[in-house]
C-alpha cells in the first residue's frame, strides 16, 4: 500500500502488480489513510472518509469526516492503524473516539472520566513529529498522554474496546532526568506492555515494563547511563518478544526482550542505520549508503545484503515472507517510486 496526495494505491505483494487506485472513485486530494484489518480508511481534503476493502478496492462505506484529528503515526500520509479501529482525537473536547474501519461508525468514546480523572494532553498525541508520536501507538493499543493536576502520565487503552487498563506517571516537560521522580515513557507494544526508563544517574539507570494488568517489572538493571532509549523506528512485537531501539556511543542497537521480563538480548546494527524493521527471527536495517543489513535476533554481527537498491530508501517493511523496500528516484523531476521485494 502506498499513498501520495493524488491517490492511495494497492499492489499485489507477490508480483508487484497494481490492484486498485483510490483516484478511480474520488479525485480529491488525499490527506491521510489508515489500515484497519482488511479495510483501508481514506481521508480527503474535501472532508470525505472512505472505507475500502484492501484486497479488492471495493468501497464498503463513505461518510463526512468525524470532527477531530487522526492520531498521526508518521509525518507523511500514513496514520495509526489498529486491528479494527481508527482513533480520532477531538481537540476541542479533549476526547478520543474509536472509528470502526469496517463500517465508519463510532465504537467507543473516551474522555476525562475514562482516563482516571486526567485530561487528554492533545499537544503530545496530535503533533506531527513521527519520532515522538510513535511512542503512543501500536497495532492494538494506545498510550494516551494525560495531565493529572500538575503532573504528566500515560494511560494504556485497548484500541479494540476503548477500555483503559493502567496509568503510569511520566516526566513533565520542565523536569530534568536528575530531578524528576517520575519515569520517562519509551513506548507501548502491540500487546499492551508499556516501556519506561527509570533514573539516569550512573549505576541507577533501569528499564521497566508495565504489563496490561498494571504490574510493573524491571527488566534491565544498571543499564549504561548514556543509553538513549526511544523510537528510532516503531516498537515491534515479534512472537513472544518485543523490540526497542536505542543508542549507545552513537551506534544503533535493538534490545530484544521477552514480554515476561527476561533480561534482553541485543541485536546490533551499524551506527549509520536510517530505519529498521523486524519479522519473526530477523532484524533488517537500511544504512546511509542504501545497503541492507540483516541480523538474527540476539546475533552480534549483522550481514550486509547487496547490491543496494537504486534511489533513496524511505521505508521498509516485512510481510508474506519478504522484505519490501520503497525507493524514490534520484531526481525530483522523475517523481518515481519503486518498491522492491526480496524473499527471506
Amino acid at each position: 500500500m502506498t499513498a501520495s496526495p493524488q491517490a492511495v494505491e494497492a499492489f499485489d505483494a507477490r508480483t508487484g502488480a497494481p490492484v486498485w487506485r483510490s483516484a478511480s472513485f474520488d479525485h480529491s486530494e488525499v490527506t491521510a489513510f489508515a489500515l484497519s484489518g482488511q479495510q483501508v480508511v481514506i481521508v480527503t481534503r474535501a472532508g470525505r472518509w472512505f472505507g475500502v476493502d484492501a484486497p479488492t478496492g471495493r468501497m464498503s462505506w463513505r461518510s463526512r469526516s468525524p470532527s477531530g484529528t487522526l492520531i498521526h503515526y508518521s509525518d507523511k500520509l500514513q496514520v495509526l492503524a489498529t486491528s479494527t479501529t481508527v482513533p480520532v482525537v477531538s481537540l476541542g473536547t479533549r476526547t478520543i473516539r474509536g472509528i470502526d474501519g469496517r463500517t465508519g461508525r463510532t465504537k467507543w468514546n473516551i474522555g476525562r472520566q475514562q482516563l482516571y480523572g486526567c485530561t487528554l494532553d492533545t499537544s503530545q498525541i496530535a503533533q506531527t513529529s513521527s519520532v515522538e508520536t510513535k511512542r503512543y501507538v501500536s497495532d492494538n493499543w494506545l498510550a494516551v498522554p494525560v495531565v493529572c493536576g500538575s503532573r504528566n502520565a500515560v494511560v494504556a487503552v485497548d484500541a479494540a474496546s476503548g477500555r483503559a487498563t493502567w496509568r503510569h506517571g511520566t516526566m513533565t516537560p520542565g523536569d530534568t532526568p536528575q530531578s524528576s521522580a517520575n519515569d520517562r515513557f519509551v513506548g507501548i507494544n502491540d500487546n499492551g506492555y508499556g516501556v519506561f526508563e527509570q533514573g539516569t544517574g550512573k549505576d541507577s539507570h533501569k528499564l521497566a515494563v508495565q504489563d496490561p494488568s498494571g504490574r510493573v517489572q524491571v527488566v534491565l538493571n544498571k543499564a549504561q547511563s548514556y543509553d538513549i532509549w526511544g523510537p528510532l523506528s516503531p516498537l515491534a512485537t515479534v512472537g513472544s518478544h518485543m523490540i526497542i531501539p536505542f543508542l549507545r556511543n552513537g551506534k544503533h542497537y535493538f534490545a530484544t526482550m521477552a514480554v515476561s521480563g527476561s533480561r534482553p538480548s541485543i541485536t546490533h546494527l551499524s551506527e549509520d542505520v536510517l530505519t529498521a524493521t523486524f519479522d519473526d527471527s530477523w532484524a533488517y536495517g537500511i544504512r546511509q549508503d542504501g545497503s541492507v543489513e540483516v541480523a538474527a535476533v540476539g546475533q552480534a554481527a549483522p550481514v550486509r545484503m547487496g547490491p543496494a537498491p537504486k534511489g533513496k530508501v524511505f521505508w521498509i517493511a516485512t510481510g508474506n515472507a519478504s522484505l519490501f523496500i520503497a525507493t524514490s528516484s534520484a531526481t525530483p523531476e522523475e517523481n518515481q517510486v519503486t518498491i522492491t521485494s526480496i524473499g527471506n
